[in-house]
């Protein structure tokens, strides 16, 4: 994070903390409440086998702040979210994993994005794209917190640039917020 002020270092504490709200309460409504996994040493290595894992992304822009959200996932998580969705089992390597992996990144955004309507922050969306698994090193020097659930584990990441001399300040939001899961048509 470089040579940041109080209020800088504070603005990535508020953004960690959202982030991390946004992925237990996403994975919670999809009936996987989760705790925060403990962190590995580094440099340690695992014995573990090989898990099948889905990551999504997108990238935001604004005025005060810019970056990417990702969201990684065992396909666990994905096809048990997906069948609590749409009442269906989701075979791990079909185009609809890849699309449900993608829509919930942006289910994930869109809380990140709402939360940060009370600190008056506005940034437009991106496409969601899923990545290859193997650049997962880009993901790790990013702000992350990871979980685990009875269904899987996840991960959720922001990678983000704020502007020189932004501080988030929570204020009352200018409309009123949505509930998670809204329609909004416009």
């Amino acid at each position: 994070m470089g040579n940041l002020t109080a209020g800088g270092t504070r603005n990535f504490e508020i953004l960690d903390e959202l982030l991390r709200d946004s992925c237990l309460e996403l994975m919670t409504d999809y009936g996987l409440p989760a705790a925060l996994a403990s962190p590995r040493p580094s440099g340690s290595g695992s014995s573990d086998p090989p898990i099948a894992l889905s990551v999504a992304a997108i990238d935001f822009s604004g005025r005060d702040v810019r970056g990417t959200i990702g969201l990684r996932m065992t396909t666990s998580v994905v096809s048990e979210t997906y069948r609590v969705a749409l009442g269906k089992p989701l075979e791990p390597d079909s185009m609809e994993a890849a699309d449900w992996t993608c829509e919930l990144v942006n289910q994930l955004i869109g809380r990140l994005k709402n939360k940060l309507r009370t600190y008056n922050v506005s940034f437009n969306v991106n496409m969601p794209r899923l990545l290859p698994t193997f650049p997962v090193a880009e993901l790790e020097r990013a702000m992350r917190n990871r979980f685990i659930s009875d269904g899987g584990s996840f991960a959720g990441y922001l990678d983000v640039m704020i502007a020189p001399g932004f501080a988030l300040v929570d204020s009352p939001a200018e409309v009123p917020l949505l509930e998670e899961g809204d329609l909004v048509l416009f």
